[in-house]
């Protein structure tokens, strides 16, 4: 079993308007926009990483409004996974909380969520092999 650091997933109010502040201020650049759920998802990469994934509210979602006072939490951040079954079966010996059983996506791309302290959301991911 190998996990590997995948993504972090921020939510906006303004995703355009956030993607644009971290490629004026930090040289990040879209690599891609597309559809997520009733809003859009924008992928960024810095220095030809994968820096961080934007969305914005989703029909139905009411988001409580960030802040930068001390406080815990984000939307989620992901591992990617080379074996979904493996890595779920040893979550599951450690007691980890599913918040949603592995399933796959209409990608081919399996995905799960784990609750983390503090209700922190973290997805685990299996790309489809090549």
């Amino acid at each position: 079993m190998n996990f590997v650091y995948n993504h972090l997933h921020f939510r906006s109010e303004d995703p355009d308007a956030a993607a644009k502040f971290y490629c004026d201020n930090f040289g990040a650049k879209i690599t891609s926009e597309r559809p997520l759920s009733t809003t859009k998802s924008i992928q960024l990469e810095l220095n030809g990483h994968h820096l961080m994934t934007i969305s914005g509210r989703a029909e139905g979602e009411a988001p409580v409004p960030g802040s930068n006072e001390p406080r815990y939490g984000l939307d989620h951040f992901g591992f990617e996974v080379d074996d979904m079954e493996e890595a779920a079966a040893h979550l599951h010996a450690n007691n980890a909380n599913f918040i949603c059983e592995p399933w796959t996506m209409p990608s081919g791309s399996m995905v799960a969520f784990i609750e983390a302290p503090d209700h922190v959301s973290v997805e685990i991911i299996q790309r489809p092999k090549a």
